[in-house]
């Protein structure tokens, strides 16, 4: 019986030194790593409630957000900032990198992405010389690449895309021989891409897309290589192979602005993606491809005003885009009937024509199908692939009704049928779309009504020959936020209750007959950036609280897009008894990620316009040619 005490007695010095020993299992950071990480916090602006849990009261591997520390020593492994997935939605607008990040000698990952960052890349954290991974992403960075990147040897994953560095690509990156992501697109980087990148054997992802690089591309060192992203590379107008080599290993090509021949592909015969934009193919008619690809965008190129004959000997296409490129003629069956894996098929902006062809049976996994902007005529087809999400046959010449097919598409998301020439009404049943986000049924000549229960994020019924009351089921559309059904025949009062639509930033009413006063409730819309009430026959006073719609004046972030401050209202006169007001922001770029509405309508100063990317673009008010009086409020003066 004396054994079980011995016994007890071990235990509980061993549980003494599991819990005491700073070796094993806890996390105890050293006081001079969380003080450089502190030092780092005080260099970023940050809003409150971010990085609060970064202080002096807790541990810096176990509390503090995106830090990871190594089990055994407490140092500090990895810090991890990225905008959008680590609940730093909002605060982190701008700073720099402190240097202080240099004093984490044990660092194995630093993430700073998408957080705003401004000023150079330290040069010090050429020091850090376990780091594995570091990723300087979609920030205002400027200067240049540090040299001293160069010195860490360790490094597997070097990202600092989308930012506005300068100067060349450091020669001594052919140095990190464990490198396997080298991702340096959209910058304003110069001169040739180094020689000397041919060292990295195990190099599997280059993009050097969207910066200032010219002279020849020699790559068919780079063994491992899968993907490359070229774009906007500076190659002679006739490139030769001397001056463009790619390795064989290549899956993922993506090119621009060349002329590409047949010889390109000599040895690419793995090649599974081609993306090609702003190109010239001058290619062979006899020329046979040794690859087969899932994968082919043809973009803005010249391909010979027809589809090229290529194409007939391809068999696994999952994703096909020919758009642009100023093809004539019929679509050949074979185009879509040999490869049944489809699941995008986009030749918009062509001058295709004839009758629409949608085998339905041979596509059946598609998803995506845009023939937009062609000469197409006779009538929408009845039978669609059953999972399709985009439809787009916008901007051609279709005839007839729209058919009750269509709604079988129980997936769809964007339906797109604006700009042809159908007639009869909205088909009752798109009332039973789930998912659907665009409707757009703009610019032909349907009649009738807005079916009961139609909802959608943005609907356009504009230039048609509806009627009726305003469609007052939409009050009931909890997503609706456009909402364009100018230029029709509705009439009678706008209704109080269109103040419920909380999520309202395009409101388009114009051109109809639409009578009585403005209701006071369109202030409750907070979100409201575009109104347009114009040629009705509304009468009354302007309602002094419509200076309340803050989102006219303020400058908006939109997820991906941040606006400059937007314009005040222009002030301008027109036989209306009253001054009538119409005023837009700034028109700005979008260069990667674009909004699900991407295009409005909108007359201003008797020109019709259509404007692109508007909810970060663009405000407005008119309510011109109305029977409007008294005097424009003050407050939509100033």
């Amino acid at each position: 019986m004396a054994v079980a005490p011995i016994h007890l007695a071990f235990i509980s010095a061993f549980l003494i030194i599991l819990f005491t020993s700073p070796c094993i299992g806890l996390f105890i950071c050293p006081s001079q790593e969380s003080q450089a990480l502190l030092f780092f916090k005080e260099a970023l602006k940050v809003s409150d409630g971010i990085l609060s849990s970064w202080d002096n009261r807790s541990d810096c591997c176990s509390t503090w957000e995106g830090i990871s520390c190594n089990y055994a020593t407490g140092h500090v492994e990895l810090v991890n900032l990225t905008a959008y997935t680590n609940h730093i939605e909002q605060g982190l607008q701008s700073g720099v990198i402190s240097s202080s990040l240099c004093s984490l000698p044990f660092l194995k990952s630093l993430i700073l992405k998408s957080i705003g960052l401004t000023g150079n890349i330290p040069s010090c954290l050429g020091n850090l010389s376990y780091l594995q991974v570091l990723v300087l992403k979609n920030n205002s960075l400027t200067g240049i690449v540090p040299p001293a990147i160069c010195l860490l040897t360790n490094l597997g994953h070097l990202d600092v895309s989308i930012n506005q560095l300068v100067g060349i690509l450091p020669p001594c990156l052919g140095n990190l021989t464990f490198l396997r992501r080298l991702i340096v697109h959209y910058n304003k980087l110069t001169g040739q891409v180094p020689i000397s990148l041919n060292r990295l054997s195990l190099l599997k992802f280059l993009s050097i897309s969207g910066n200032k690089f010219n002279g020849s591309l020699q790559l068919t060192g780079l063994s491992s290589l899968n993907l490359l992203f070229a774009r906007d590379f500076s190659l002679p107008e006739n490139v030769t192979s001397s001056q463009l080599a790619l390795p064989s290993s290549i899956k993922v090509l993506w090119l621009s602005h060349i002329t590409i021949t047949d010889s390109l592909f000599d040895n690419l015969a793995e090649l599974k993606f081609l993306y090609v934009s702003y190109c010239v193919l001058n290619i062979s008619a006899s020329w046979l491809p040794s690859f087969q690809l899932a994968g082919l965008d043809l973009v803005s190129c010249s391909i010979g005003g027809r589809v090229p004959e290529w194409l007939f000997t391809q068999y696994s296409l999952q994703r096909l885009a020919l758009a642009d490129d100023n093809i004539v003629g019929e679509i050949p069956k074979w185009l879509m009937e040999n490869n049944p894996q489809l699941f995008l098929f986009n030749i918009s902006g062509n001058h295709f024509n004839g009758s629409l062809f949608v085998p339905t049976r041979s596509i059946r996994w598609m998803t995506v199908f845009d023939v937009s902007r062609n000469a197409f005529t006779g009538h929408v087809a009845s039978t669609w692939p059953p999972d399709l999400q985009l439809l787009m046959v916008n901007d051609n010449s279709l005839i007839g009704n729209i058919p009750p097919g269509l709604c079988s598409l129980i997936h769809l998301e964007k339906l797109d049928l604006s700009n042809n020439k159908l007639n009869g009404s909205i088909p009752s049943c798109f009332a039973n779309y789930k998912r659907i986000q665009v409707l757009n049924l703009g610019y032909n000549r349907l009649d009738g009504s807005i079916p009961q229960g139609v909802c959608s994020s943005s609907l356009n019924v504009r230039n048609n020959k509806l009627s009726g009351a305003f469609p007052m089921s939409i009050i009931n559309c909890k997503i609706l936020q456009v909402l364009d059904i100018g230029h029709n025949k509705f009439a009678g009062h706008i209704p109080w209750s269109v103040g419920n639509l909380s999520a309202l930033k395009v409101l388009m009413m114009n051109d109809n007959s639409f009578r009585g006063s403005i209701p006071s409730e369109i202030v409750q819309l907070k979100q409201l950036q575009i109104l347009d009430l114009s040629s009705n026959n509304i009468s009354g006073v302007i309602p002094h609280s419509l200076g309340s719609l803050k989102a006219m004046t303020l400058p908006r972030e939109d997820g991906h897009i941040l606006s400059s401050q937007l314009n005040p209202f222009q002030v301008i006169t027109k036989d209306n008894g009253v001054k009538s007001y119409s005023g837009i922001g700034p028109i700005e770029s979008i260069i990667y990620q674009v909004p699900s509405h991407d295009e409005l309508d909108m007359t201003v100063k008797g020109l019709d316009l259509k404007y692109a990317y508007i909810f970060s673009t663009l405000t407005g008010m008119d309510l011109s040619n109305n029977q409007l009086n008294g005097k424009i409020p003050w407050v939509l003066e100033s």
